[in-house]
């Protein structure tokens, strides 16, 4: 079997809604073993100081924070965003603060919870991308996702074998696209399972442990 890289988001792929996105021990424990012989990647939206409270001793290869501007590899931090990105945004923070629409900063990016579809328009003349998961707006600059995250990280680590994709979401697409190997979660959202190569049989967690297992059997073949 070639060399593979599972890169996978967090919410509602490794963690559960209900479990307010606590990882389980059982999926923690997998997915620590899988990652002494293989690449695990963790590549979702959060800040850090949210993942790490939510995924505290789960050890994968890496971490792809902030929809992909911001990776973490060995105890070193890596920015994946342009220059002159703290100008825009600051000016996105007004534009939104004037609107009266609340919003958080990350170390990088910006979050909006439960959005208007109006930010797209309020923030359509400034050089950002609006990604969305499910009816959370992130701000972002151009040309910066999870998938030019997980490109940047493969590139720093020399990886050159197939990179699996696991999601659920909208923002979950630019992995898909830069990905060898498309996997949809059972609980993902029908327009990801439509581009998905493989719908996996349970949900959340328990679906990845569904597909790590797949692998190391050798019943995946890409």
């Amino acid at each position: 079997m070639s060399e593979v890289l599972v890169a996978s988001d967090y919410d509602r792929t490794l963690s559960e809604e209900k479990d307010n996105f606590f990882i389980s021990e059982r999926v923690k424990k997998r997915i620590n073993d899988f990652s002494r012989r293989h690449f695990f990647v963790v590549v979702t939206g959060r800040e850090r100081r949210f993942i790490e409270r939510l995924a505290y001793g789960l050890c994968p290869t890496a971490w792809v924070l902030e929809n992909g501007a911001l990776l973490l590899l060995n105890g070193k931090v890596i920015y994946n965003v342009p220059r002159g990105w703290s100008t825009t945004r600051y000016e996105v923070g007004k534009r939104l603060e004037r609107n009266g629409i609340e919003f958080t900063y990350g170390e990088v990016i910006v979050y909006v919870n439960n959005s208007p579809k109006a930010v797209e328009k309020i923030l359509s003349d400034i050089e950002v991308k609006v990604e969305w998961n499910r009816n959370d707006a992130m701000v972002l600059p151009r040309g910066v996702n999870k998938g030019t995250g997980i490109l940047k990280l493969a590139k720093i680590m020399g990886f050159k074998g197939k990179i699996v994709g696991v999601g659920d979401s909208q923002n979950d697409i630019s992995l898909f696209e830069v990905a060898d190997f498309k996997v949809a979660v059972n609980n993902a959202l029908e327009e990801i399972k439509r581009i998905a190569d493989l719908v996996l049989s349970k949900p959340d967690g328990e679906g990845v442990i569904e597909l790590l297992d797949m692998i190391e059997e050798g019943r995946l073949f890409l």
